[in-house]
C-alpha cells in the first residue's frame, strides 16, 4: 500500500480536474451538512427537490470560482502558503457572490432559489474546512510516507526572514533527512519563543544542549554576520564534529530560487574573508562612466574579476587582453551568459609584443589601464628569471609608456606583498615595476595619473595555497606545507578587486595603496582547519606533511601596513605606504638597461641588475644567494 500511494505522489499522476472534483464533492457534503444543521436535523420539512435545487446553484458558483481561481491547479504534496490563500479567496468569493444571489431571490420570490442565509453561512466554513484539511492531509501524509530515518538534526542559526526560508527549503526537499530541532539567535528578544512549533534560543544555550537533542548540522541563514563571529560559530562546530552550512542571501540565490539544494557546506574563504565593504559608488561610477578600460591580465582570477566589477558601471567598453586563450574563452562564454549585452571586446595579445600594443592603442584609445598581467609563481619564477623580467617589467613599462604617449587618464598596476624586502625574483620584478611606474607619476608634463595598489595572497585565486589544499583532500593526503611557522596575509578576489578600484579612482595619482588585510594566518593552522572542514580527522584520515621552504620563499611577509610606515586615506582598509623618492633619470636608465640586455646577458648578471635596482632585494634559499656575498661586477657594454 505505503509503494502505491509513493508512485501515486512521486509520479503526480493525480490530474487537476480529479482535485477539482473532490473539492466540489467536499463542497456538496459540506452543504448537505450545513443544511442538515440549519433544520436541527428535522429535515423532513424540505423535500429532496427543494434541497436539490438550491443546493446545486451554489456548488455551480463554488466550481466557478474555484475555476477561476485556480485553486485546484497546485501539487498537492507541496501545497505552501500562496496556494491556501488561493484557495481562501476562491470560497469567500464564491460565499459572497452566492449570498448575493439568494438575496435577489428572495426580492423577486424565485422560490426553488431560495435557501437560508445561515446555511450559505455554514456552508462556506464547511467548505473551507473540508478543502484545506484535505490538502493539510495529503501533504503530511506525504511526508509521512517520504520521511527518512537515521535524521540529521539540524539547527538553523538566524531566527529571521531568511532562516524561515530555509526552515521552508528542508520542509519543502523530502529527498534531504534534516529534520530541524531548533533556532539559533542573538536578538534576547527573540529568545524562549517558537517559530512554526520550533524553539528559538540563544547560540549558548545550543551549545549546553547539543549533546541532549544530538544536534549534528548547523546552518547559517543571517546575511549580516561578520567574519569573527562566523570564525567564532565555526570553531565551536569543528569543536563538537558538527557539519557546518551556509543558506546564501537572497542575492545570491541561484536562479532566484529558494531550496535545498542552495544550502551549502561552509568554505575556507567565508572565515578567513572580511565583513563587507563600502565603496564610494559615486566615485567609482564617475571614474568609469562612458570610458574605455583596457584589462590586462583578464583571464586571471585578479583580472576577470575587475571585469566582472566594472561591467556592472555604465562603462563604453572593456578590452580583456590574455594570452591565455583557453582561459579568456571561459571568461568569454561566462560573461554573453550574464552580461549579454556587455560592451566588451576578447584580444588575445601577448603585453610584451610591441607591435600589437601599439595597435591596440592606437585603435580603441583605451582611458583607463589595469595592468593585472604578470607571472606570480615564486618558485618557478625563481627558476626562470628572463621570463619573470620579460613579462612582469617588460610588460609593464610597455603599458606604462604606451599610456603616457596616448594620454590615457588613469593607470593602475596590481602589486603584490611580496614586492616588499623581496626576496625572490618574482618580487623584486614587481617592486621594479612599482618603482618604474612612481617614477613616470613624478613627470610634471604628463596627463597621466598612475597608481599602484598592493595586497597579500587572494584566496582561491590560480595557484594560491587553497585550491592546491582543497585537491591534496580530496585526493585523500597528504596535505603538504612548507614550514610549520609559515604565515600569509589573506583576502578574497571580489574584495581585493573592489579595492582596487576604489584606491584606482579616489587618489590623485603616485601613490603606492596598501590595504588592510587582517591579521596573517599560520598555514599549517589553515590547513588543520580545512581538513576539519571537510570532515575529516588530521592524523586519522589525512596527514600534514613539511616540505621545506622553497626557493625565495618567506617565511612572513609584509605589507607596510603600520602607522609607522603608512598614511592613512578616508577609507579605513586602504593606506598610503611611505616609500622613498626616487631618481627618474636613473629609474629610467637602469631598467631600461635590464631589458635591453635582456637576450645578452646571463641569468646571473640579469639578477644582479635588479639587486642594484632594488638594493633591499635579498635572496633567500635561493641559488641567487651567492650574489649577496659576492655581487658579480662585470656587465656587457654598448
Amino acid at each position: 500500500m505505503k509503494h502505491i500511494l509513493l508512485n501515486v505522489f512521486k509520479g503526480r499522476v493525480v490530474s487537476p480536474w480529479w482535485i477539482l472534483l473532490i473539492d466540489l464533492v467536499l463542497a456538496a457534503n459540506a452543504y448537505v451538512i450545513a443544511f442538515v444543521l440549519r433544520l436541527n436535523f428535522q429535515v423532513t420539512e424540505y423535500t429532496f427537490l427543494d434541497f436539490f435545487a438550491t443546493g446545486s446553484w451554489v456548488i455551480l458558483i463554488y466550481l466557478t470560482f474555484f475555476m477561476i481561481y485556480k485553486s485546484y491547479k497546485g501539487v498537492i504534496r507541496h501545497t505552501n502558503y500562496t496556494e491556501l490563500k488561493l484557495l481562501m479567496l476562491a470560497c469567500f468569493t464564491a460565499f459572497s457572490f452566492s449570498y448575493a444571489v439568494n438575496r435577489v431571490a428572495i426580492m423577486y420570490d424565485f422560490g426553488w432559489m431560495i435557501t437560508s442565509g445561515l446555511v450559505l453561512i455554514f456552508h462556506f466554513i464547511f467548505t473551507l474546512v473540508f478543502t484545506f484539511l484535505f490538502r493539510v492531509l495529503v501533504k503530511e501524509t506525504y511526508v509521512l510516507l517520504t520521511k527518512k530515518k537515521n535524521n540529521v538534526n539540524v539547527v538553523i542559526y538566524g531566527a529571521s526572514d531568511l532562516g524561515l526560508i530555509t526552515l521552508e527549503a528542508l520542509k519543502n526537499d523530502r529527498e534531504t533527512n534534516y529534520n530541524v530541532v531548533g533556532f539559533a539567535d542573538d536578538n534576547p528578544t527573540k529568545w524562549n519563543i517558537n517559530l512554526h512549533s520550533i524553539p528559538v534560543s540563544s547560540w549558548s544555550k545550543v551549545l549546553k544542549m547539543g549533546d541532549r537533542k544530538g544536534i549534528n548540522c548547523v546552518i547559517l541563514a543571517i546575511s549580516n554576520i561578520s567574519t569573527p563571529q562566523k570564525y567564532k560559530i565555526a570553531d565551536e562546530c569543528l569543536k563538537r564534529n558538527w557539519q557546518l552550512k551556509v543558506m546564501p542571501s537572497v542575492g545570491n540565490w541561484i536562479n532566484g530560487i529558494s531550496n535545498q539544494g542552495q544550502i551549502r557546506n561552509i568554505r575556507i574563504e567565508d572565515l578567513l574573508g572580511r565583513d563587507e565593504i563600502k565603496l564610494s559608488q559615486m566615485k567609482i561610477m564617475e571614474g568609469l562612466e562612458g570610458k574605455t578600460l583596457l584589462i590586462s591580465g583578464a583571464a586571471g582570477s585578479i583580472g576577470s574579476e575587475i571585469v566582472r566589477q566594472v561591467l556592472k558601471f555604465p562603462v563604453k567598453k572593456v578590452l580583456m587582453v590574455d594570452q591565455a586563450e583557453s582561459a579568456l574563452y571561459e571568461l568569454q562564454q561566462e560573461l554573453l551568459l550574464s552580461y549579454y549585452d556587455a560592451p566588451f571586446d576578447v584580444i588575445i595579445a601577448d603585453i610584451t609584443n610591441v607591435r600589437r600594443m601599439e595597435a591596440l592603442f592606437e585603435k580603441h584609445k583605451p582611458d583607463v589601464v589595469f595592468n593585472a598581467a604578470a607571472y606570480k609563481h615564486v618558485p618557478l619564477m625563481e627558476k626562470f628569471p628572463f621570463e619573470a623580467i620579460r613579462v612582469n617589467i617588460g610588460g609593464t613599462k610597455l603599458l606604462a609608456d604606451l599610456s603616457i604617449k596616448h594620454n590615457v587618464e588613469k593607470f593602475v598596476m596590481v602589486s603584490t606583498d611580496k614586492a616588499v624586502n623581496p626576496t625572490n625574483v618574482m618580487g623584486a620584478t614587481k617592486r621594479i615595476c612599482e618603482i618604474y611606474i612612481q617614477a613616470q607619476a613624478q613627470k610634471e608634463y604628463i596627463s597621466t595619473s598612475f597608481i599602484t595598489t598592493r595586497f597579500g595572497n587572494v584566496l582561491g585565486s590560480n595557484g594560491s595555497v587553497v585550491p592546491l589544499f582543497k585537491k591534496q583532500i580530496e585526493r585523500g593526503g597528504p596535505v603538504t606545507v612548507t614550514d610549520p611557522d609559515i604565515t600569509r596575509y589573506f583576502m578574497t578576489i571580489p574584495e581585493a578587486c573592489q579595492l582596487v578600484l576604489e584606491a584606482g579612482f579616489t587618489s590623485k595619482g603616485g601613490e603606492i595603496f596598501v590595504f588592510d588585510m587582517g591579521e596573517p594566518v599560520r598555514i599549517s593552522d589553515l590547513a588543520k582547519k580545512m581538513i576539519r572542514l571537510a570532515g575529516l580527522s588530521l592524523g586519522e584520515d589525512i596527514d600534514i606533511v613539511y616540505t621545506g621552504l622553497r626557493p625565495g620563499e618567506k617565511k612572513y611577509e609584509e605589507l607596510l601596513a603600520s602607522k609607522e610606515n603608512t598614511l592613512p586615506t578616508h577609507h579605513e582598509k586602504i593606506m598610503i605606504g611611505k616609500v622613498r623618492q626616487l631618481n627618474i633619470d636613473r629609474v629610467e636608465k637602469q631598467v631600461g638597461d635590464l631589458l635591453l640586455y635582456l637576450n645578452m646577458e646571463s641569468e646571473e648578471l640579469l639578477v644582479m641588475r635588479m639587486k642594484e635596482i632594488v638594493p633591499e632585494f635579498i635572496s633567500q634559499n635561493s641559488e641567487f644567494s651567492a650574489l649577496d656575498r659576492n655581487p658579480i661586477k662585470k656587465k656587457i657594454v654598448d
